[in-house]
């Protein structure tokens, strides 16, 4: 019996090369199909996150300004992330108008979404976020501010994304393209007032 089995195994044909060959090419053909509509969707959904992080800043902003949460007697907004994660000074977590995840995609300069190397944070999503240069044109003034302005830009061109978003006081999200920059640089904050609304 033993000897019946041997001589089946030896008879057995296994892959040729050309077979093989052939599998590894519609492999390749399918990942080039694939890989660049999974890229476009990571995009899709990193845009779709920092849009979102704009309406939450804003609302965030519109019940620290409607609620005086740091009691100061006056109606203003904040340009501090820290203030809007803990606007009441008491140090809990339950006071937050925003999770922690904004405080890691805090930049430090309009110059570039740097946000990982700046505090050595995480960006949201593949943004970091800016108080906006824009919303001194409201008027904002050191602690007593009629006025905010959010920006967020992608970490890296046409990989995390493409579309730059800012909101203010008005309570409309912009978007535009930063058509200036090659694939892979990072944003520059490029949302002004005057940038048309996301459609």
């Amino acid at each position: 019996m033993l000897r019946n089995i041997l001589s089946k195994k030896k008879g057995e044909k296994g892959f040729t090369l050309i077979e093989l060959l052939v599998v590894a090419a519609i492999i390749g053909i399918l990942l080039a199909i694939a890989i660049p509509n999974i890229i476009k969707a990571r995009i899709s959904a990193n845009e779709a996150n920092a849009r979102k992080a704009m309406q939450t800043l804003r609302d965030a902003e519109a019940m620290y300004f409607e609620q005086d949460l740091n009691n100061d007697g006056e109606r203003n907004y904040t340009d501090s992330i820290p203030t809007l994660r803990d606007p009441e000074g008491t140090g809990e977590e339950i006071d937050s108008l925003i999770d922690s995840s904004f405080v890691g995609a805090l930049s430090s300069s309009i110059g570039g979404a740097d946000c990982a190397t700046a505090g050595g944070g995480d960006p949201k999503a593949g943004y970091c976020v800016f108080f906006s240069d824009d919303a001194t044109l409201g008027g904002a003034t050191g602690d007593n501010m009629d006025d905010f302005g959010w920006e967020t830009s992608m970490t890296s061109f046409r990989k995390t994304g493409r579309r730059d978003f800012a909101v203010f006081a008005d309570g409309v999200i912009r978007c535009t393209v930063n058509g200036s920059l090659s694939s892979g640089d990072s944003g520059t904050f490029e949302v002004l007032r005057a940038t048309p609304a996301c459609d």
